[in-house]
Order: structure tokens, then sequence, then C-alpha cells
């Protein structure tokens, strides 16, 4: 197959991580792939101390937890709080708690970063040490792919009705011969020797050292998944709808110890996998049954031990980790640009964010696995290994905070783990305590003459003992932090147009998601645009630009003129499906919505124009009303045309969508300017808006014509009151 860059072994691997992202995010250890609905309960959300079951208090994280809540000013110990003895309905009543901080099944993504970085070892490490070139980076990236192939890639395309399968097909176009023969072979052997397990006969030979090291790691990466649930004990407290799918499914949650079958099962099969001929031992075998082998045996032995394998020291998770050889012998911060440090990122921000999830469906892996995937797409050959490791690392500090995620990460950890520069890097991507330092660092990165290259910032390439700290709003964002910061926005864009149905609370309506995409995040990334724009200009317009100080190489500007096109592509259709709920609230019909988002998007019809057709006349407070009587719109406050504490007396605040619309006039002139208004690629920008509209209809079923199904008497105009 011809391809516009080579299929390099960083190529192969950043696709990797996307097909992971839209085969296996919603699948979980012991349970398998669950239902969205199921998925949905464990978004981001805060919940009251007090309302969390008892079983949890019971666990070891859970004492955990009331140790940082109720003792935050005391070293205790929580394996000294008795549950039963405290209130915890009353010291806990007025106490938040982010439900990132509760412990969760895993899902499958984690097995493969786990399966890879145990085979990098092997490839670095094994062999007595000496290494193991066989155990080449396509065998790594073909283990990976294991439990996605023959699965529906949920990003190839918006409806699920059209997505992509990865079948023989997709895997040799996407990943070349090499990669997709392998799949096939691992997969083979590993069906046959799961069925000699499973029906107690000799397990074949496996076809080579290599693949059968895989195995090993395979079996490993799942045992460890099992055995982290084990010792959270999560079913214990799940609610009575997810304890019910989950019995649906084979798990006996009437038990006392549920996951024990699983866990015996992977037990067994993980020993017998070790014992595979060709295995390697000293990177893989032994550091492995020294730890997770045997910690789970004794457990399986004496269930009361389970609490061994829990937690931020559990022998399933943190001597497992820091076990593994590459993160005992390898040096990333002496190889920072290098596929190895990919890996070993990955595999940070894995044990960092287990129990992060977001907003929309996604876990955390799956997020920074989107935006790898996206960077490989439009980046090309600009593509860098950095990159996509600041790209896995981008959220670790923020989101494995205490508060967060009860992890307690931090800038001197990563520091610490990748050097200085990688450290600095992420401190860029990393929001401060200050709300409003991106926007202020955005702003001046607008207006520096040049772009800065990360090389020159941070003297990548040696370790340097600098400072660190989250989002310092007087250092410009480099070229790195640049191309990250609009790639997560794409993806967050992405993930609030995939699953509308599904929406919650403030985000399920125009106010609080037009606000974050014009106020929130438009700060920091509208300007970030802008910049891109200027120096893709000047390299057009000045022919001695390349021998500019600063310049930016034509591969670069390529790349930004890529990011840039697929920004704006997708705040359009962001855009396109906030008009949509808009509309939604205002009880406007078919017609009328299709007028909405022609107006909106006309650069023809002027401020005056557009507020007497549309503020006025399409969005009037008649349909408002009705929707809050309804209950359709909660309160007020919640539609982008209030503000967010309105009451029914309140004036309309405007000033906000005015400037959205002003924002996409701007990417209108932003397309002529970059020469992407040809026919082609707007007719294609047309249908993928479509796709979002059609998508949102079935989610939300539209109103009829306001003639058939509304009156006068259901649409008081407000006088004072909401109706």
């Amino acid at each position: 197959m011809a391809r516009a860059y080579p299929l390099t072994d960083l190529v192969k691997l950043v696709r990797a991580y996307g097909v992971l992202a839209g085969t296996s995010d919603m699948e979980r250890v012991i349970a398998g792939t669950l239902s969205r609905q199921w998925i949905a309960k464990e978004v981001e959300h805060f919940v009251p101390l007090s309302s969390l079951p008892p079983a949890l208090f019971k666990t070891l994280r859970g004492r955990d937890l009331l140790a940082a809540e109720l003792y935050a000013n005391q070293d205790i110990d929580p394996d000294t709080i008795v549950p039963d003895e405290l209130d915890i309905r009353l010291a806990g009543k007025n106490r938040m708690i982010n439900t990132n901080r509760l412990p969760k099944l895993e899902p499958t993504i984690h097995q493969a970063v786990l399966a890879a970085n145990m085979l990098l070892g092997v490839r670095l490490y094994g062999s007595h040490g000496q290494g193991t070139r066989t155990m080449t980076h396509d065998i790594i990236v073909a283990t990976m792919l294991q439990d996605s192939y023959g699965k529906a890639h949920r990003y190839s395309a918006f409806s699920s009705h059209d997505n992509e399968v990865v079948d023989d097909t997709y895997l040799f176009t996407w990943f070349g011969d090499s990669v997709a023969k392998l799949v096939i072979a691992i997969n083979a052997y590993l069906l046959a020797f799961n069925a000699a397990i499973d029906n107690e006969t000799d397990v074949p030979a496996p076809p080579s050292a290599e693949i059968a090291t895989a195995v090993a790691a395979i079996q490993a990466s799942r045992l460890r998944l099992v055995a982290r649930a084990a010792g959270d004990q999560v079913i214990s407290f799940m609610d009575e709808g997810m304890r019910a799918e989950v019995s649906c499914l084979g798990v006996d949650c009437a038990s006392d110890f549920p996951e024990r079958p699983i866990l015996e099962k992977h037990y067994r099969m993980t020993v017998e996998a070790f014992k595979l001929p060709g295995v390697d031992h000293y990177a893989l075998r032994e550091p492995l049954r020294n730890t997770l082998l045997m910690a789970v045996r004794d457990v399986l032995e004496d269930p009361a031990k389970r609490e061994r394998l829990s937690g931020r020291r559990g022998k399933a998770v943190h001597e497992v980790h820091i076990n593994l050889p590459v993160m005992e012998y390898f040096v990333a911060s002496e190889a920072p640009n290098s596929i190895e440090a990919v890996h070993i990122a990955s595999l940070e921000m894995m044990r960092s964010l287990e129990k992060g999830r977001r907003k929309s469906l996604s876990t955390m892996a799956a997020h920074a696995f989107r935006i790898s995937a996206i960077a490989e797409r439009v980046l090309g050959r600009a593509l860098e290994p950095l990159i996509v490791t600041l790209a896995m690392l981008h959220d670790v500090v923020e989101d494995g905070s205490m508060r967060v995620t009860g992890y307690g990460h931090s800038l001197r950890k990563i520091q610490f783990r990748f050097g200085g520069p990688i450290a600095a890097m992420v401190s860029e991507l990393t929001d401060s305590t200050v709300h409003s330092a991106g926007a202020s660092k955005a702003k001046l990165t607008l207006q520096q003459p040049h772009l800065l290259l990360p090389q020159a910032q941070y003297n990548v390439g040696r370790f340097t003992d600098m400072t660190v700290k989250a989002t310092e709003a007087e250092v410009p964002y480099t070229l790195a932090g640049i191309v990250i910061k609009l790639l997560d926005t794409v993806v967050s864009l992405e993930e609030g147009i995939r699953d509308p149905e599904l929406m919650s609370g403030h985000w399920r309506h125009s106010g609080a998601r037009i606000y974050w995409a014009q106020r929130d995040r438009g700060s920091i990334v509208n300007p970030l645009i802008e910049r891109l724009l200027i120096e893709i200009n000047a390299s057009e317009v000045d022919p001695k630009y390349s021998t500019r100080p600063h310049h930016v190489n034509v591969v670069r500007l390529r790349a930004g003129s890529a990011i840039l096109e697929t920004v704006l592509t997708y705040q359009d259709m962001y855009a396109t499906q906030n008009l949509a709920i808009l509309a939604h609230e205002y009880n406007l019909d078919a017609l009328q919505r299709e007028t909405l988002i022609s107006l909106f998007y006309d650069k023809n019809v002027n401020e005056e124009q557009f507020s007497e057709r549309v503020l006025h006349d399409l969005l009037d407070d008649r349909g408002l009303d009705a929707s809050l009587k309804s209950g359709r719109l909660p309160c007020i406050g919640y539609t982008t045309l209030y503000a967010k504490d309105a009451t029914g007396d309140s004036p309309r605040s405007e000033q906000t969508f005015v400037e959205y619309r002003a924002s996409a006039l701007r990417r209108q002139e932003i397309r002529r300017e970059l020469h992407l208004d040809t026919t082609e690629k707007l007719t294609a920008l047309t249908l993928r808006q479509e796709q979002v509209l059609r998508m949102f209809d079935l989610s939300v079923p539209m109103p009829m014509d306001h003639g058939e199904t509304l009156t006068e008497e259901d649409l008081p105009r407000r006088a004072g009151g909401s109706g």
C-alpha cells in the first residue's frame, strides 16, 4: 500500500494506541464488554463522602479515603481506622469526593500497555541481560492488538453502523504485512493454548520463542488486572444495576469473593504460559513470578490476604510495575525522544490514572491514546516520540493529584522519572490553581515574534536541574505544547459530540458547552490557532523565511496546517451540535433549526440582522418557557442565553453566544487564508455536520411543528417568572 510517509515503528505503535481506544475502552477486566449505561455510571462527578457504600470503607482503598478526608492533618495509619466506630454520614455529609478516587474495574486497554512494557523489557534486557533483538517492535505491537482483533473500531466513523472491523484486511492495510501476520499467528496460538488449558489437554508447542514470550506477557497482564480487581473488591460496592449486569455476564456477585474463580483461572493460565519453551526468564518470568504470582497464590490459599493486592503499594500493582525491567533499568531522561520513552510514559499514565474517567465515556488511557492517534494522522512525517510521550503524560499530574484520583502525582515525580525537559513540557500542559493562567499563557504565545521549539526552550537531550511548576502564565507555550493543547481540544470536542444521549447535568445543555468552547477552552485555543496561522502565512509571503534564526521547517509547517484544519473541523461540528441542543431547548422544529444553523454560519448576515432574526425571532422565550414547564430544561441558567445563576426574572446574557458566532465566522476566514475552502473540503465538512445532526436526532427526538403541538396557552410570555 502506498503511503505518504514511512510506516515506522512509532507510527505502528501510535496506530495501535488508536485501535485500542476504539475497540477496548468499553471492556472491563472480569466482566468483558459492558453497556454504555454501565460505563456512564463511572463518569467523573462529585458525591458526598457520606453517600458512599459502607462496603467501600471496609477495604484498604476505602480506609485510605477516610484517612485523607477525616484525618487530613494527622499522619494516621489507615489500618487503625474502624469504619463502624465512625459516624461517616455525619462527618462526611459536606465533604464532596471526586468519583475518580474510587476503585473501578480497569479497562482492557491497560492489559495491552502492561504486555507491551513487559515485552519491551525482554527486548532491552532479556537473554540474561543482553537484550533480545528478535523481540521486535512488530511483535510488541501485534501483542497489543490481540484484544482488538475482530472487533468494531468505535472511532473509525461517527455512526456505529459504519464502524470498520479490525479484521485481516484492516491490519494489512494500516499496519503492514509483518504486524498483520504476527497478529494472526499469535491469535491462532493463543486460541489453541486457551483451549488446551480449558480442556485440560496437552498444550501445543509455540511457533517460536518470541510468540511464547508474547503469550506469557498477555496472560500475566490479564492476571495483574484481575488481581487488582480482587484486591480492591470493586464488585462488593457496585450499585444494584451494575451488579445485575455483571451477574448476567457470569460473575457470582453474591459470593464473599466473587473474583476468585476468575483469579484462579488466570493464575493457572499464567503459570502454564510461563512453562512454555522459549519464554524469557530474566526479564519476564522471574520478576513476575516473584511478585505477582507469589502474591496471587497466597490470596488463593488465604482470601484474607486480598488487601495485599490493593493500594498504592499493593503487590498486584506497585511491586509488579517497579520490578518490570523497563522501570528498573531504563533511564528515560537519557533518551527522551525515543520509542522506549513512549512505552514507559504509557505505563506511568496507566498506573497513575487507572481510576480516572472523563466526563465523556472515555477512560484516561483512551483519551491519551486518541490524542496520539490523531497526532499521527495530522502530523505525518513531523510525528516524533516526544509528542506521543507528552500525549501520554499531559494529564498525569493534573488528574493524578491527591484530590482528583488520590494518587498524589506531581511534576517532581515526572522530573525524577523522565528528566527536567519532559517535566517542563508536562508543566506547560498542567492547569495551575490560577484559572486564567492558561489563557494568559496563550495570549503571550500569540504575541511572540517566533515559535519556540521545545528542544531550544528545555534543552532536550540532557537531564537538567530545572524548577517546574504548572502553567506559568509568564512563559509562552512551545510548539510541542501548542500541538498537544490543540489535539487535546480536538479529542475533547470529539468526546462531546459522540454520546449526546449520555450527557448529564449542565453538559447536556447549551450553556456549559458553549461557555467552555468559547470562554474556557476557547480562550486558550483560539490564540494558539492564530499564532500558528501567523507562522504559516509568514512562511508563504516572506522569501527569506527559511533563513530566519527561529524558522520552522517545511514538514512541521505542513503539519501545522493539517492541525489547524482538524481543529477548525471539530470546532464546527461541536458548534453544530450545540446549535441543535439550543434549538431543542427552545422547542424549534426541524425547519426552524435549519434556519438557526444557516444564519449562524452566514457571513453575509451582520450582527444587527442576526440579533433580529435569530436572538429575537427564532429564539423566542416562549419556547424556552415550554421547556422549563415540561422539565426538558432543568433551569433557565442551563441555556446559553442566560447566565448560569439566572432566575426567572433575570435579563438575557447573550454576549457569549454572540462571541461564539464571531469565532465561527473567523474560522471561515482562516479556511480561506489557508486555502481550505475548496468545494471538496467544504462538502466534506457539511456531510460531517449532517452526521452530527443525525446522531443527535436519534438520541434526542425533535419536536413537531409548533402549530401541531403547542398553543399560545402552552407558551406564556415571560412576565417576571419562568412560566
